[in-house]
């Protein structure tokens, strides 16, 4: 019987790449399956590529690598060329977008954009031009989704982002957001802070300032309600404190995240980095967050909750502790995005349409 791939291992090999010479073809097969489900077999390409490793592959697994990274170089041209229409969409309204998330990741080259699979593209606009960018985009043939009316009522009234949109004729998804976390958490960023320290691209294009669009990318993660494919979200975080400690120091990021008030997040990503990918970054932060390295009940946390909960969510490597770990995240996720009061019949009225949907079918409360 082939030894199963523990999750000890499966965290050992982005850490000690050379422990991959130690396995046998069953596990190998293990990790690949493992690593499709969490949308990285494009991105262990290049981690492979980094740490020249990709001669001990075998073959079985070399034709899944390539196939990934070749499918993921398609999709950052793909990015390039909507970029450009974007941009000159907007252009003939005086908007400038700011690119977030992948699209941005691709533009300003960084390390985590390489075999990265994208299922949209992030703008962020000021929210007074929203309407007008709303009106623009439909006119040059973006096509909103179809929702309900409370869906409608959720985006518009709680969530930070418009109801998606997509372009039938070439096929993109596109989120356009006024800012980086929903208002109704009770957490407001300055816009001064969003787009008074934006940068270019050597395209042209505007991204997130470096510290921003770290601390976006840890935002996105501890501030989510899905942990299913979270591993890849860990993987980008350490990758862009990467470069980020290359040019800089953590300082500038610890001094932005006190101001916002994320220094809780900033130290949950650098101890998770620390435990899987053994880096020292702990030890360097400054201000607020520094001030978590001696806190009993966060380090437990950490340990206990957010490490299982972020491991990959796929049946080989999958444990009840780990289904749990996500349970208590999914949890936190909504209660932090939104207050009780409004959390309570948020669920209910969900629970509600839910199960009218069950017994009407789908499209029962499609217009």
């Amino acid at each position: 019987m082939a030894q199963r791939l523990s999750q000890a291992q499966f965290r050992a090999i982005f850490s000690r790449p050379c422990s991959l010479t130690e396995f046998d073809l069953p596990q190998w097969e293990q990790l690949l399956r493992i690593l499709r489900g969490a949308d990285m077999l494009g991105a262990f390409y290049y981690f492979l590529k980094t740490n020249e490793l990709l001669p001990i592959v075998p073959d079985f697994f070399q034709a899944h690598l390539h196939s990934a990274k070749r499918y993921s170089d398609r999709q950052v041209q793909q990015i390039k060329t909507e970029t450009d229409y974007l941009c000159q969409t907007l252009q003939t309204i005086n908007c400038q977008p700011t690119f977030l998330k992948g699209a941005a990741y691709v533009l300003d080259k960084t390390s985590n954009h390489e075999g990265r699979v994208m299922t949209d593209i992030d703008i962020l606009v000021y929210k007074d031009d929203l309407a007008l960018v709303e009106t623009t985009l439909k006119r040059y043939g973006w096509v909103e989704k179809k929702l309900d009316d409370y869906d409608q009522q959720y985006y518009r009234k709680w969530a930070h982002e418009l109801p998606p949109f997509n372009h039938p004729e070439r096929g993109v998804t596109l989120d356009i957001h006024h800012t980086i976390i929903p208002p109704i958490s009770g957490i407001e960023i300055p816009e001064r802070l969003l787009f008074g320290t934006t940068k270019h691209t050597e395209s042209g294009k505007t991204t997130l300032s470096d510290p921003m669009m770290v601390i976006h990318c840890i935002i996105h993660l501890f501030y989510n309600e899905d942990y299913e494919k979270s591993f890849r979200d860990i993987f980008d975080i350490h990758l862009l404190l990467t470069d980020y400690e290359e040019k800089y120091q953590l300082t500038s990021i610890c001094q932005l995240a006190d101001e916002l008030g994320f220094s809780k997040e900033i130290y949950y990503a650098c101890a998770l980095t620390d435990a899987i990918f053994k880096t020292q970054r702990v030890k360097n932060l400054t201000g607020q967050s520094a001030r978590y390295t001696h806190v009993t009940t966060t380090n437990f946390f950490i340990k206990n909750i957010i490490l299982p909960a972020i491991m990959p969510h796929h049946d080989l490597i999958n444990t009840p502790w780990n289904n749990f770990a996500r349970t208590i995240m999914f949890l936190r996720g909504h209660y932090l995005k939104m207050p009780l009061k409004v959390l309570v019949p948020h669920i209910w009225v969900k629970f509600n349409r839910a199960l009218v949907m069950l017994v009407m079918g789908p499209h029962h409360y499609e217009k």
